[in-house]
């Protein structure tokens, strides 16, 4: 179907975003954090974009991205089809690229600079394998800050607004759904943390997960002098 320049322009931050996008959710894929491209190239000696640019590439604020940006990330991408890792001694980024995948489509499917200015100017389409943002990578250390703020969040609560310890953990823990419910309820009472395969189907968005909505729930209802309204079905989780 064809589209016209006037189009491509009042679609410009909407394809954009969506380049972005697929940059963030190809990058999950393949395991990477901001950082793995820099750190590659740098043990590799070739140039590739930088985790700041790719960063605000990635949420869409980059404005008009100059040509060696593209340059970078078909480069990145070439590398990454040809299996030509280069003069890489870091273990841990040998193991981040035997799995890595190229950024592509069954017509092309490692994409080149050609592809990739096509996309971002809105005249290629985001392949269907990249439409989707899968959760991000945390290691354990992330997991167990994570389960820690939740917890004193719950504690914190507790103690200002005068409640009774384990109603307030029954109540709290019902807002999880079944079946995270008991995993949830033995993070808040400190047996064990949660592990980062634990928090990849709780993620939402961005750095949001389902125990902190959970939790500010339970929270905006015990503030308001309410009882949680709960859901259907919910039964008192015991220890």
């Amino acid at each position: 179907m064809a589209i016209t320049y006037a189009e491509l322009l009042e679609r410009q931050e909407e394809n954009r975003a969506a380049f972005g996008r697929m940059l963030l959710n190809w990058r999950r894929t393949n395991g990477w954090t901001q950082y793995t491209a820099c750190s590659w190239a740098e043990e590799a000696g070739f140039d590739a974009i930088s985790y700041g640019n790719l960063s605000v590439i990635e949420q869409g604020k980059a404005g008009e991205l100059r040509q060696k940006a593209f340059w970078q990330l078909g480069e990145l991408n070439r590398r990454i089809a040809e299996k030509d890792w280069g003069p890489v001694k870091t273990q841990a980024i040998k193991e981040k690229l035997e799995n890595a995948i190229p950024l592509g489509d069954d017509e092309c499917p490692a994409w080149t600079p050609l592809e990739l200015w096509a996309c971002y100017c809105g005249l290629r389409e985001v392949p269907e394998a990249f439409r989707t943002t899968p959760a991000p990578t945390v290691g354990q250390r992330k997991a167990t800050e994570l389960s820690s703020k939740w917890r004193n969040q719950m504690r914190r609560v507790v103690d200002e607004c005068g409640l009774e310890p384990s109603d307030a953990l029954n109540s709290l823990a019902v807002e999880a759904s079944e079946e995270h419910r008991k995993r949830f309820f033995a993070v808040l009472t400190g047996f064990g943390d949660y592990k980062p395969e634990e928090l990849a189907p709780l993620w939402i968005e961005g750095d949001q997960y389902l125990p902190k909505r959970w939790l500010d729930q339970w929270e905006a209802a015990n503030r308001k002098g309410t009882k949680p309204s709960g859901r259907k079905g919910k039964k008192p989780v015991t220890a």
